[in-house]
């Protein structure tokens, strides 16, 4: 099982479309995949439409035994746990560890949303992590994001640039950009990825491409 964490201290950057992007195609390369938001704002688990969880990441985190049976089964075939507001109290640091090594069933992947701050969900995030991606665009807000995320990790940083953008004296880059479109921000608000919405358009096969090549990179291919 590979861990990946998708973050990014800079906000509106494309972290939670890039996530649910990732996890749609990595099930589609039949990939078993587990998308975990470890977001306090929850816009993931909002997003694929879980308003109101009756259990989330933090309830599992501080206590409560994961069964197979909680896990949330999506209709884009990865499964997934829901966040809420509380994973703004303290947690202990080894918690999302002690998680991982007790899922109740076997995954090739398992991606992890991450908050867009520096908060604890994010150094649990980079505890745990094999990887960790950071979407980039050409923003001054977002390229700073990228460098305060590499001062705080102790392992492997690649960027993927939305759009175009240099960023090799920064960041090792992933060899597939990301389209930037109007698709993406049309589908924020639907419970299904841009992948699922809008299959064949150029943005969804840059994200397919992106996730192949980050499973080449984790040896997942």
């Amino acid at each position: 099982m590979k861990i990946i964490a998708i973050a990014s201290p800079a906000g509106g950057v494309g972290k939670t479309t890039l996530a649910h992007a990732i996890a749609v195609a990595a099930a589609e390369f039949g990939k078993k995949t587990l998308l975990i938001d470890l977001d306090p704002g929850s816009a993931l688990t909002f997003r694929l439409g879980l308003e109101n969880p009756r259990l989330t990441i933090t309830d599992y985190l501080t206590g409560s035994k994961l069964v197979a049976e909680n896990l949330t089964a999506t209709s884009e075939r990865f499964d997934f746990i829901a966040a809420d507001s509380r994973l703004t109290t303290n947690l202990d640091e080894g918690s999302l560890a002690t998680l991982l090594q007790n899922l109740p069933k076997a995954y090739d992947l398992v991606i992890l949303d991450v908050a867009p701050s520096l908060t604890q969900p994010l150094k649990l995030a980079l505890a745990v992590a094999d990887h960790i991606f950071t979407p980039v665009d050409d923003s001054l807000h977002s390229l700073r994001g990228l460098l305060q995320l590499r001062a705080l990790a102790e392992i492997q940083v690649t960027a993927i640039a939305r759009g175009e953008v240099n960023l090799a004296e920064l960041a090792p880059v992933l060899d597939v950009s990301l389209v930037r479109s109007p698709e993406i921000d049309e589908n924020a608000h639907q419970t299904r990825s841009v992948l699922t919405a809008a299959k064949d358009s150029d943005v969804a096969e840059s994200y397919r491409s992106a996730t192949y090549s980050i499973l080449e990179i984790l040896g997942l291919e």
